[in-house]
């Protein structure tokens, strides 16, 4: 049974400021405005789910009453489950129609193996709610973290800016995500250089411009001498190992 919990992804035990940073989540991912024209009309429906959940939820007395609605069709759903159960068994043993007062008569002679399947499925619910209860967790938790990073980073952009206005110089600490960033690119210009190098047209421009530029001439003469020493090296290595 889908509710209001599940809609916004959120525990049943959520807080409010949870509930508000799932709604703002969701309300970025499922904007019509931001979605393919084909599943324009979807997220439309699935924005009203979203907006009468956040509406429920975020009003005290709304919850409290949606939360008590909630228990009540649960115990629903866990009795109409038992009447199903006995019904069918008694139906199998005796092959004709039942009447609630053999049902009843049926019941009490059955107790146990009503309350095991009682017992069974109040496990099932259980494990479920919890299965729920750690996703909402987890998806809780990587949401606080990464809200956390990108506070943090707003708070040093600003420091550096108040630091940078009073006429400070600002040096960054290198980052191996910087690291990677910067590889990426270089990795980027190789392959769309190497792409312009071998189309003709492109081709006679990038030698005319080697050409006529000396440092540029020079940079990239160094960068594949470089290049060409690396690998012959490499290739010695794999070649003639060396004799231990």
């Amino acid at each position: 049974m889908e509710n209001y919990y599940d809609i916004l992804e959120v525990s049943e035990k959520a807080s409010n400021e949870v509930i508000e940073k799932a709604y703002k989540v969701l309300v970025k991912k499922y904007h019509p405005d931001l979605q393919q024209p084909q599943n324009k009309s979807k997220a439309e429906e699935m924005m009203k789910k979203i907006n009468e959940a956040y509406d429920v939820l975020t009003d005290p007395e709304k919850r409290a009453e949606y939360d008590e609605m909630l228990k009540r069709k649960r115990q629903e759903e866990i009795d109409n489950q038992k009447n199903s159960y006995i019904r069918n068994e008694y139906e199998q043993q005796n092959n004709y129609e039942t009447t609630s007062e053999q049902i009843k008569d049926y019941t009490n002679e059955n107790q146990s193996n009503y309350e095991e399947y009682r017992r069974k499925l109040q496990e099932q619910l259980d494990r479920e709610a919890y299965e729920r209860q750690v996703r909402n967790e987890k998806y809780e938790q990587k949401y606080r973290q990464k809200m956390q990073e990108q506070l943090n980073q707003e708070y040093q952009n600003a420091y550096y800016n108040y630091l940078r206005s009073l006429g400070y110089k600002i040096k960054e600490k290198w980052t191996w995500k910087k690291t990677l960033i910067l590889l990426e690119v270089i990795v980027i210009l190789a392959v769309a250089i190497t792409a312009l190098w071998f189309f003709p047209p492109t081709n006679k421009l990038l030698v005319a411009f080697y050409e006529s530029n000396p440092i540029i001439k020079w940079l990239v003469d160094a960068v594949v001498m470089l290049a060409q020493a690396i690998w012959t090296s490499i290739y010695s290595l794999f070649t003639n190992p060396p004799k231990i």
